[in-house]
């Protein structure tokens, strides 16, 4: 990455910290299976665990309670399928709310094209999931509810105790997953304080690799494998780890558990920073929630006139790195799904851009970006036949 470069583009890739660097490099040296009974193996298996105990910690969980997989995709579909699968004999619906991750909501409709139902609740304007809305979806034949921490896209942080606890009061065998995948490490996660089944995660927040992540599941929740073939991850998750990746995970989560307060204050500080400079821009609005109330890190804007594609190669062209209208959006150029959701009209659904911040974030770099946002919004709109 070129030194002038201001990366803004955390939440689909952050650069990894020089111990996570060296610890995956010096794990290339492990080259027996952890599965192995030989010395060497031994060895490749104390540094998994390791890092399984270290991901563990900074949960509030037991290491055997995780399973490591290739991703958060990985770990969601995993969570969604694998506790339908193993659970279908308390009901074969499903609920979720209607601003899930792509994955989360892909594998629901996976479900329903298999001849399952499955129900979609609304949020409000902030992207907020009413407790008494869910609970009311849940039936007796509901034996999975899925519902996110914080959003990937709007940074709409949910009251998932409470969500939980609804759910409970309306059928209290429901399993609960919950996909912390954009809050670990800047959050608090704690999966026993959420009272809920599983919790989806990623390396990304905590500044492990872009392709590690893993599934805590609650002891006697049951979930059945999606990848099968052996005994890998307790039976869970078949085949040959990623031993590298894994103990970056944990050496970065190691990290994070020290610092997740200050690196989510510093987080916040910088986007409300950015966000204050942007607001000042006619025709600009943030997305989701007010700042104090929004994913620390995160901030989105739709700038109307123009699309979030544009706007977003337009800052590449001039050293600023950003997202068009989510991380995880595959068709550039169309609309938000969760900004229709949260009611915005065309306007604002087509012309949004993803901003996140990381823990390489300076203060200098925000500067500096938001007089380059502000001025390429302005140049774009002088170019414009529509501002003639």
């Amino acid at each position: 990455m070129s030194s002038d470069e201001i990366y803004l583009d955390h939440a689909t890739s952050s650069p990894l910290a020089p111990e996570v660097a060296a610890a995956i490099t010096d794990a290339l040296g492990l080259t027996a299976s952890p599965d192995s009974v030989h010395p060497r193996g031994a060895a490749t298996a104390a540094a998994v665990a390791t890092a399984r105990a270290q991901l563990a910690d900074l949960i509030g969980a037991e290491p055997e309670e995780i399973i490591f997989t290739a991703g958060a995709t990985e770990a969601r579909n995993l969570a969604i399928k694998g506790l339908l699968s193993a659970n279908a004999d308390i009901g074969t619906n499903v609920v979720t709310s209607d601003i899930e991750h792509p994955a989360v909501l892909s594998a629901v409709r996976s479900h329903i094209r298999a001849g399952k139902t499955a129900s979609f609740v609304e949020v409000n304007a902030h992207g907020y999931i009413n407790p008494v809305t869910f609970a009311r979806a849940v039936t007796d034949a509901t034996s999975v509810a899925s519902i996110h921490h914080a959003h990937y896209e709007i940074g709409t942080i949910q009251d998932v105790a409470a969500i939980a606890e609804a759910i409970r009061d309306a059928h209290a065998v429901t399993r609960i997953h919950v996909d912390a995948s954009d809050s670990i490490g800047i959050l608090d996660c704690d999966v026993h304080a959420l009272g809920v089944d599983a919790v989806s995660i990623s390396g990304t927040p905590i500044g492990a690799p872009a392709w590690t992540g893993a599934l805590w599941v609650r002891p006697g929740a049951r979930l059945h494998p999606l990848i099968e073939g052996g005994a890998q991850e307790f039976g869970k998750r078949s085949g040959a780890v990623d031993v590298a990746g894994i103990i970056g995970f944990g050496v970065a989560a190691a990290r994070r558990r020290i610092d997740i307060a200050t690196h989510a204050h510093k987080l916040r500080r910088h986007t409300h920073m950015l966000g204050h400079t942007l607001m000042r821009i006619e025709d600009v609005r943030v997305n989701g929630p007010d700042a104090a109330s929004r994913l620390p890190g995160h901030l989105q804007i739709s700038v109307a006139g123009m699309t979030g594609e544009s706007l977003a190669l337009a800052l590449a062209t001039r050293g600023v790195l950003v997202a068009p209208g989510s991380t995880c959006t595959a068709d550039a150029g169309k609309a938000s799904p969760t900004l229709e959701a949260i009611g915005c009209d065309p306007t604002w659904t087509h012309s949004a851009i993803l901003i996140t911040v990381g823990a390489t974030t300076t203060e200098d770099e925000i500067a500096r970006a938001g007089i380059i946002i502000a001025q390429t919004i302005r140049d774009l709109r002088a170019m414009s036949p529509l501002s003639q």
